[in-house]
């Protein structure tokens, strides 16, 4: 191993340690909304059962029929909020964030992409402006690796995604996941501006970027360069291979990770 790959393993290191951190935030920042709602929903609905009361004393059944309404569907938006109050529970206590970085794992990739999506609801260009196209292998067989690290790399690619979306009309991102006898493929597309041809042979070169400020909301990294060239780094410690085809308005990132192989590492 060379110096400059070892910098990179650090650097990788503390990327990861990074996403794990970026998870909390998500779901503190998606945890907001759901208690919003709640306290809103149960002050109206304390009104109402006060109102409710007074219509009870003086017998006018009309108007106790329609708080009779409003309460029920107070009541329904309460249940939606604890219900969104339960996923988020249920993704702050993911293996995302209890299982250790070091801990090889099998790994639902399906389940690790929703996940790693599920954080970028804090991206209201994400969340309100991008076209979402999903497309998952209900078949797909485990890998096995590092939760983080893979979340990490997903992360890292949607993220460039994103970047390349900033300034155009159209923005959609698709993702799709299939599997054969001894690979799993995760497809990561965009119509995006696309790489330039002359920045092609150094997109997995360390700390070589071509970003600059763009004006979605949400910012997710630094633009140090260093998102492709570790997850090449990364996902070749696990027996596989990331690859890409661009052209304006269409770029792809293929990443192909052998079904159930531990890492090298």
């Amino acid at each position: 191993m060379n110096r400059e790959e070892m910098l990179i393993r650090k650097l990788a290191d503390h990327y990861c340690g990074a996403y794990l951190i970026r998870v909390i935030e998500g779901v503190i920042h998606n945890l907001n909304g759901p208690f919003q709602i709640l306290y809103i929903r149960s002050e109206q609905l304390e009104m109402n059962i006060k109102q409710l009361q007074e219509g009870v004393r003086v017998g006018s059944i009309s108007e106790m029929g329609d708080l009779m309404d409003k309460m029920s569907e107070r009541i329904n938006s309460i249940l939606k909020g604890l219900d969104d109050l339960n996923n988020q529970h249920i993704h702050l206590t993911s293996g995302m964030i209890v299982e250790r970085r070091s801990t090889l794992q099998p790994i639902k990739i399906n389940d690790l992409i929703k996940d790693t999506l599920f954080l970028l609801n804090a991206n209201m260009v994400f969340k309100h402006k991008v076209d979402k196209v999903y497309r998952f292998d209900e078949n797909l067989p485990t890998v096995v690796g590092r939760y983080s690290e893979f979340g990490a790399m997903i992360l890292s690619i949607v993220q460039n995604a994103l970047e390349a979306l900033a300034d155009t009309e159209e923005k959609r991102l698709e993702i799709e996941t299939s599997h054969n006898e001894r690979m799993v493929t995760i497809k990561i597309s965009d119509t995006g501006c696309g790489i330039p041809e002359k920045d092609r042979k150094h997109i997995f070169s360390p700390f070589f970027t071509t970003k600059k400020d763009s004006d979605y909301e949400g910012k997710l990294d630094e633009n140090i360069g260093l998102g492709l060239s570790f997850v090449d780094l990364l996902i070749k410690d696990y027996g596989g291979a990331v690859t890409y085809e661009s052209a304006p308005g269409a770029t792809t990132f293929i990443l192909n990770v052998p079904a159930g192989k531990r890492a090298n590492i």
